[in-house]
């Protein structure tokens, strides 16, 4: 027996078609090797999820830190968190949908995309003669706000969150179309609309202190305001056109593939959220159809899915006292990501591998033997786990249907030497291997070999 290393799955490709870009990597993703290891590239799990707080009843809408207190929107409330656990109920936010927040340091603004609102001096307040507001951004002491249905920004005075003046209004008119979001980068303001991005900046005049920035004006829209977040300082969104892009100055640069765009394109919302781990920059993406993101040290995607769930638990993100916090979607759990802890708060992190398609020249060719190169003898001392236990399946027909489930083991603890390998395979002119692995232990592969005469 020969065995040869075959192709690994570095991202999700799933895409049209399963025979021709089948790979899929579900609640894992890759790591690029920076020194001398044994492959380019590993895959492991992503990260399990370790309780920090629970908060209201939930879901999380927004999440913001302001000097060492943490602000959640949970369902209609605010609340102040500590550092000690102590939480403290502030008032009520109308509304159910994902909110955006800003502060100057003291006072706390928040966009539900209707009523505007202001914490100031511990007072929940929405300011006097500011109207309805799709989204808030901060800037030079300036609070600035979006209106609805408008292609107009109000402005606050100068740290003076709920005071504003009629004529204190600038107008965002490079294409016709209301104002969906706004994005604070660099101190300048990006504009989002259906349709275009407008930047604008503080330039201090008397009549308007915001002002567009020269000729910068990029034509192409946003699909969806949450779908616009800051990363290792740029702006990644959505576009109005269904693909997700990457500012590069006023340069809308392509980072999603055409698998991904398939799966966005029947899209009816875009929320993401981003964190860092261990030098990975994560940008999640939340569509009806499930979470894909995008790891901007790789420049790969993968999949998201939680025990039970079509798409990843988690919605929104945000770094205090040191740690990364991540809020539940669906109820008032907050958690930190942990790449040592195996299950997402007590429940299963199911890691599916698809490998891309084996190709036999169009022969038919025989696979006598297929190993899974993983980490073994990860098995726990008792109870799930103790022998864990990886499932691979196969299709010879472009992933329409597959072979029974065949399972091996990864090894018990201290099985440092057990090899997962599965004998006579059958004969194939085309095929799909995907692997699955449901107990929470460490789950880390270093490559796939075939024997394929």
């Amino acid at each position: 027996m020969a065995l040869r290393q075959i192709k690994p799955a570095l991202q999700f490709s799933e895409g049209r078609s399963k025979p021709w870009s089948g790979a899929k990597l579900l609640n894992a993703f890759a790591e690029k090797a920076d020194g001398d290891k044994f492959a380019d590239f590993a895959v492991m799990a992503t990260p399990g999820l370790d309780r920090l707080a629970s908060v209201g009843s939930g879901p999380v809408r927004g999440l913001r830190r302001m000097g060492d207190t943490l602000y959640v929107v949970s369902r209609d409330q605010l609340y102040a968190v500590t550092q000690a656990g102590a939480q403290r109920m502030l008032g009520y936010i109308s509304g159910d949908g994902p909110v955006r927040m800003a502060d100057n340091g003291r006072q706390l603004a928040i966009a539900t995309g209707g009523l505007p609102y202001v914490l100031s001096d511990g007072a929940l307040t929405s300011p006097m003669g500011l109207g309805n507001a799709t989204d808030v951004a901060y800037i030079d002491g300036y609070f600035l706000w979006s209106l609805t249905g408008l292609s107009q920004i109000a402005y606050s005075g100068i740290n003076q969150g709920t005071s504003y003046d009629a004529l204190d209004v600038v107008s965002a008119e490079g294409l016709p179309g209301a104002i969906i979001g706004l994005v604070a980068s660099h101190r300048e303001l990006y504009v989002l609309k259906k349709n275009s991005i407008e930047i604008f900046y503080n330039s201090g005049g008397a009549d308007n202190a915001f002002e567009r920035q020269g000729n910068a004006f990029i034509e192409r829209g946003c699909f969806d305001r949450d779908s616009a977040v800051k990363l290792d300082n740029s702006i990644q969104f959505m576009g109005d056109d269904r693909i997700v892009y990457r500012l590069d100055g006023y340069t809308p640069v392509r980072i999603s593939t055409h698998a991904i765009e398939y799966q966005l394109a029947s899209a009816t919302f875009a929320r993401a959220f981003t964190y860092t781990q261990e030098g990975h920059k994560f940008y999640c993406l939340t569509i009806d159809g499930g979470t894909f993101c995008y790891d901007l040290a790789t420049g790969t995607w993968h999949e998201r899915q939680s025990y039970q769930r079509q798409s990843y638990r988690v919605g929104c993100a945000e770094v205090i006292w040191g740690v990364t916090v991540l809020a539940d979607s669906a109820d008032g759990r907050l958690y930190t990501p942990n790449l040592d802890s195996l299950t997402e708060d007590g429940e299963a992190i199911r890691v599916v591998v698809g490998l891309p398609t084996l190709e036999a020249s169009r022969a038919r060719v025989t696979m006598y033997a297929f190993e899974a190169y993983f980490e073994s003898g990860v098995g726990l001392n008792s109870g799930a786990g103790s022998n864990p236990q990886i499932m691979m399946r196969y299709s010879d027909d472009g992933g329409r249907t597959w072979s029974n489930e065949i399972w091996r083991s990864l090894g018990k603890i201290g099985e440092y030497r057990n090899r997962s390998v599965w004998r006579s395979l059958g004969q194939f002119r085309q095929r799909s291997i995907e692997l699955t692995i449901t107990d929470p232990v460490r789950k880390f592969a270093m490559g796939y070999f075939a024997d394929v005469r």
